[in-house]
């Protein structure tokens, strides 16, 4: 029976501050979140990065990763100056050949709900695991689609398309995925409680709002002074990202059993 765990989850100021500069005020919320979560958990080396990307917010998270995984070449090159990565594979998981029982970490952040070979993904996941190796990966959720700012099926399909979320799964097809490949559940960890996710949603619509050929919000955020950016962080680091298990996020942990 895998764990729930509701505690109080908070981003500090600062690296709060640093995400709503570089990324916007709605993904800079949702990536908070994220991270949080993630500093939490343990990652026993060696670790693999699955759908990496360019290192940002793996850097948030851990200060050196042995292997960093991802099909897009263009973002492994970008992730080459941050130093983070022993190793960067330029692959999708289900087709880099990883060796068996080599990882004893495989963290992903916001990527297994991509892909379309998603059992090939497990299974290749589950090969590369040590015995007792670890998945942790963090996606939305199956009630992500029902808290959006318009609770209409059709504005929920459109949004999925356009975030190309294929993998929406509650924590039992979760474990019913992970079971056939030897991964057993062990700790479920929400995030974003359903009114936050609908707040974000607004946001991301405020941002998509132009005004001839420009984006009238993001001109006006880019432009706010460093103390309004400042208050704005420190109002945000009081606010509990966690949720209970009604979530707009979900971290999950896996173990592999033999």
């Amino acid at each position: 029976m895998a764990r729930f765990d509701t505690r109080p989850l908070y981003m500090n100021a600062h690296d709060f501050r640093y995400l709503l500069e570089k990324l916007g005020p709605s993904l800079g919320f949702w990536r908070a979140a994220e991270i949080a979560a993630l500093r939490e958990q343990e990652y026993e080396a060696p670790v693999l990065d699955l759908g990496c990307g360019d290192g940002f917010l793996s850097a948030m998270v851990l200060p050196k990763i042995e292997v960093g995984l991802d099909p897009d070449q263009e973002a492994l090159e970008r992730a080459v100056l941050r130093q983070l990565y022993a190793r960067r594979i330029a692959a999708p998981v289900e087709e880099a050949a990883l060796p068996p029982a080599s990882i004893s970490t495989i963290f992903s952040n916001s990527a297994l709900e991509h892909v379309a070979r998603i059992n090939d993904a497990l299974s290749a996941i589950a090969r590369a695991l040590k015995p007792g190796g670890r998945l942790i990966t963090t996606s939305p959720t199956e009630a992500f689609s029902k808290a959006l700012a318009l609770p209409l099926k059709r504005y929920a399909d459109k949004r999925n398309r356009h975030f190309e979320h294929l993998n929406l799964w509650s924590v039992e097809e979760w474990a019913q995925r992970l079971a056939p490949v030897g991964l057993e559940l062990e700790t479920v960890r929400p995030y974003l409680r359903l009114p936050l996710v609908r707040l974000w949603d607004m946001l991301e619509l405020m941002q998509m709002l132009q005004l001839g050929r420009h984006r009238v919000f993001g001109k006006v955020w880019r432009r706010l002074p460093d103390s309004v950016l400042e208050r704005l962080a420190h109002y945000a680091s009081t606010v509990d990202l966690s949720a209970p298990p009604s979530s707009g996020g979900r971290l999950i942990v896996a173990r592999k059993t033999k």
